[in-house]
């Protein structure tokens, strides 16, 4: 099974709102998608500031992440109850 990376928008950009994932199978592939994004209508509409997205590129690959390598289980197991 290949590796899968992903990206969000919402994580280098200031919208929350913005519920977009980008995947890939590397992350220069996500890097190309996420551009391809950014260039689109959707995305000039909600980040009209963007004119160069290439300009993002060390954001971008700092938010770029393999998918499964988040920790889920992450708080300490509950105290044993006291008999």
């Amino acid at each position: 099974m290949p590796d899968i990376y992903y990206a969000r928008p919402s994580n280098f950009l200031s919208d929350p709102r913005d519920k977009t994932v980008i995947t890939g199978e590397s992350e220069d592939e996500v890097l190309a998608n996420m551009y391809e994004y950014l260039k689109s209508e959707e995305a000039r509409e909600r980040y009209p500031n963007i004119e160069d997205p290439t300009e993002l590129e060390n954001n971008i690959r700092t938010c770029i992440f393999k998918k499964g390598t988040k920790a889920i289980h992450n708080r300490p197991p509950d105290a044993e109850p006291v008999k």
